[in-house]
């Protein structure tokens, strides 16, 4: 084999050039390329006989086959370096492509790949000399390994053997010796437009793409090959380089065939770069002729026949520079050792990032599980973060939660404030009266006072009485916390005018919304004695004369802002459906209202029940079954709305679950599947222990007799009862003259009684047996239910719900170490077993964090 001959003026020619070309190429030997981004490297490209493989031979010396096409089947990188003090070496290796395009190993498993890759670093041929022969020979062995078809010689005669006709393997081919230069090029097949009965249309695309694959890089310098007997328009080759390098800054043009070309002129244009213009120019060689290769003439003969052919007309209006292999390779060479020298500084730095990258996604997907214990570290570790996330969030500890949703006891509080309310404003099947009550019962929850907070009033209600003609609302008055130091029932009356006078209405409690109706309806109540409507002393207001309560949008309480709940979702229902409004004018006697609460919903049911349980009793008095049957009803709708409210809850802690399984077991979305459907089961049984819990409280509570023990039960009724006989004291002195004094000096809060009329004062404190009856049954039956209310809100809300969410065995808690310690080997693994893309991405990840620690090795190797 003949040597090559040595570039004049060569860009390697220095220790520092040649270690970066060394290190260059041990980098893409060991596939750091793949990691680290394209490495600088000289692609030829073009057609199907445009004359690659003449130009190659004459690069590099090597005696590629020319026109039998062995060689364009497959990339062929060929490397050349100088040696001075040591023989010619010719080394021939196989490296594996980055992937199958053309799918004759599509079907291969692991064990077989594995056994083809290892032939393939087996395969290698090392001698000081090669012939033609000697060449073929490993081309053939080469594409068997890859399984490219081709014609082989046996016993039994000629036969063909392979599958496909390309592949992306490389064939690696090293030559060194002392006259050799550094140099390295990478042939790819030519691209073909026509298809043959051997060649199909998927093979055209596959070559398309990996030819495209080499171009694409930033750091590849294109060598378009274009046969100067061919029109360049009808090249694929140099369309594929303008769409891959766009402004054609990479790309350098070398017309071949220079001495067969029938239009001389036309490829001196293209050669001047006035056809198709290209930033590194043109450049024209000369191929072998057939004489010259059956004659096998050396490189010397060939370059100085090429260089007699170019110093002639009309070849000698190109510069010499840009004339013949010697002069191409020489501004190969350049080009190729600056692009080196530009990029290496930068190459260490991009190796390390590529490092703490790849390791960290090594991290996310944790170690390997192959072993059982392996699996239950795993699940142990996985287990410890889900109860420490749920422990969190159930403690109400949040500064280590990210997720909104994960803060579970903000959400079960809301969640059990909006139940607490709603039972409240809707438990009852039909609403009990609501009366003005004192302002020290204001804050009592439940089976104490039942209109919330109130913000008290500096200023005294006005002494004067309004008239028709001279409508005007009452200041707000001075309350006083100590009932002893001011009359009770001015309380009622304060209390009222308080409502009236508050404007815009924004200290309004859910029990005042309901108060409207109750005015409402106490208008029309008529006077007990004389049966003719409201006597002297009676000051009648306008129907606009008090502003209406239903008319509020945002009052405190219901609806407020502060209201986790929504009004639309919570409570569908408006307050004033449960007690009709009655349209008439409302009435002020004194300060105090009065109607005929006889026409209230609450009262003809109790009337009802009353008259249907009619039995032996003596009249006026009750029959022992009404008050449970009313009370029974009344609690009719408690198990319905507490199932609902669980049913909120249980789906509020299914959202922070989810939560809570996707942060511990972030990247590892098959292990969190697994763990949901283990969680499942437990959360399915909390649900339905929640629901039996409800349903045997409520059984609970309407199958037991009405007693108590809770001293609030006949405080609430005395307070109703004093309400009553206040309302009555009022009555009496708006409908008797002589309650009030004739010289002036009776105050609002005072009256006289007149012991001559004292019957008067009786009908109105006891008007009939049958009425005071029902308003014990009503103020009875309203302070149980209240106390039966409270008891059942905070039962569910802390024994049903509560036990819900801290339950052990529940789905928050559920999944913990202790659990996984306890499992048996095979459901640790069928819980712990890793995903077999889990599995194929580590192993993938391993492989490029060895090849970029050996980029490192090199590296530093040279820097």
């Amino acid at each position: 084999m003949t040597s090559d001959i040595l570039l004049h003026d060569d860009p390697f020619h220095n220790e520092h050039t040649q270690r970066l070309f060394e290190a260059i190429d041990e980098l893409r030997s060991c596939g750091a390329d793949t990691d680290i981004g394209s490495l600088p490297e000289l692609v030829t490209v073009g057609d199907q006989s445009a004359g690659k493989s003449s130009l190659l031979q004459s690069l590099t010396d090597i005696p590629f086959p020319v026109a039998s096409r062995l060689c364009t089947r497959f990339p062929t990188r060929i490397v050349s370096r100088r040696t001075p003090n040591n023989d010619e070496v010719i080394k021939i290796s196989l490296e594996p492509g980055p992937s199958d395009t053309f799918g004759a190993f599509a079907m291969e498993n692991t064990d077989e790949k594995a056994a083809r890759l290892e032939a393939y670093g087996q395969f290698a041929y090392t001698s000081p000399n090669m012939t033609l022969d000697d060449f073929k020979a490993n081309v053939d062995q080469a594409q068997s390994l890859m399984g490219i078809k081709h014609v082989v010689t046996t016993e039994d005669g000629v036969c063909t053997v392979g599958k496909r006709n390309f592949a992306r393997d490389v064939l690696k081919v090293e030559i060194s010796g002392p006259n050799r230069s550094y140099f390295s090029i990478l042939d790819v097949p030519g691209v073909f437009q026509s298809l043959t009965k051997d060649l199909t249309s998927d093979e055209k695309v596959g070559v398309r793409d990996m030819v495209a694959r080499y171009m694409q890089p930033s750091q590849s310098i294109i060598i378009c090959v274009a046969s100067g007997t061919n029109d360049l328009a009808n090249q694929a080759a140099f369309d594929m380089a303008s769409t891959h390098d766009l402004p054609l800054k990479r790309t350098v043009g070398v017309i071949t065939k220079c001495d067969i070309t029938q239009d001389k002129e036309q490829v001196l244009s293209l050669a001047q770069n006035k056809e198709k213009h290209l930033n590194h120019g043109w450049f024209v060689v000369r191929n072998r002729n057939p004489e010259e290769i059956e004659h096998n003439i050396s490189s010397a003969e060939r370059h100085d026949r090429e260089r007699a052919f170019f110093d002639s007309a009309p070849w000698t209006k190109l510069p010499e520079s840009r004339r013949g292999v010697q002069a191409l390779k020489k501004y190969l060479a350049d080009l190729l050792c600056k692009r080196i020298q530009d990029i290496f500084p930068t190459i260490l730095e991009t190796i390390k990032d590529r490092q703490t990258a790849t390791s960290s996604e090594l991290l996310k997907l944790g170690p390997a599980r192959k072993t059982t214990e392996e699996k239950r570290t795993y699940l142990t570790a996985l287990a410890q973060q889900f109860c420490d996330l749920a422990s969190q969030g159930i403690r109400g500890r949040y500064h280590d939660l990210k997720n909104g949703t994960l803060k579970i006891r903000k959400h079960i509080r809301e969640a059990n404030d909006a139940f607490a309310s709603q039972m409240r404003l809707e438990g009852h099947c039909i609403a009990f009266q609501v009366a003005p009550m004192q302002l020290e019962d204001r804050n009592q929850p439940f089976g104490g006072g039942l209109f919330g907070a109130a913000s008290p009033s500096n200023t005294n209600v006005s002494e004067q009485a309004p008239s028709t003609k001279d409508l005007r609302l009452f200041r707000a008055p001075q309350f006083h916390s100590d009932p002893s130091s001011h009359d009770k029932a001015s309380y009622v009356l304060d209390h009222i005018q308080h409502i009236c006078a508050t404007k815009p209405y924004d200290r309004f409690s859910p029990e005042e919304l309901r108060l409207n109706d109750y005015l409402d309806g106490q208008s029309n109540r008529t006077d007990r004695t004389t049966g003719s409507g409201l006597g002297s002393g009676v000051t009648a207001f306008g129907p606009n004369a008090r502003p209406s309560l239903s008319n509020v949008s945002n009052p405190l309480g219901f609806g407020h802002p502060s209201n986790n709940a929504s009004t639309s979702t919570l409570f569908p229902q408006s307050l004033s459906s449960t007690v009709p409004r009655q349209q008439s004018s409302q009435y002020l006697v004194n300060g105090v209202i009065r109607a005929d609460e006889r026409s209230i919903p609450i009262y003809t049911w109790i009337r009802e029940e009353v008259n249907n349980s009619r039995g032996t009793e003596l009249q006026g008095t009750l029959n022992p079954d009404v008050l449970p049957a009313l009370f029974h009803r009344q609690i009719a709708k408690w198990k319905d709305l507490a199932t609902s409210h669980f049913s909120r809850t249980t789906k509020t802690v299914d959202i922070a679950l989810n939560d809570v399984i996707e942060t511990a077991c972030v990247g590892d979305d098959i292990v969190a599947q697994r763990i949901r459907s283990e969680v499942r089961q437990s959360q399915e049984a909390a649900v339905a222990r929640g629901l039996l819990q409800i349903r045997q409280r409520v059984e609970e509570i309407a199958s037991r007799h009405l007693q108590t023990q809770n001293p609030m039960f006949e405080e609430q009724i005395r307070k109703a009862r004093l309400v009553r006989f206040t309302a009555a004291l009022k009555r009496y002195r708006s409908t008797n003259p002589n309650a009030i004094r004739q010289d002036g000096n009776t105050t609002d809060d005072q009256m006289v009684i007149d012991m001559r009329n004292v019957t008067s004062l009786f009908d109105q404190i006891h008007t009939s047996n049958a009425q005071n009856l029902e308003d014990d049954i009503h103020d009875i039956l309203k302070s149980y239910y209240e106390l039966a209310l409270g008891d059942f809100v905070e039962y569910v809300n802390q024994h049903v719900v509560e036990s819900y969410v801290r339950d052990p065995q529940g789905p928050l808690l559920f999944f913990n170490p202790t659990y996984i310690s306890q499992l048996p080997a095979k459901s640790i693994d069928e819980l712990g077993a890793e995903d077999a893309d889990v599995i194929a991405k580590r192993k993938g990840l391993q492989e490029t964090l060895e090849r970029l620690n050996r980029a490192e090795e090199i590296a530093l190797k040279y820097t």
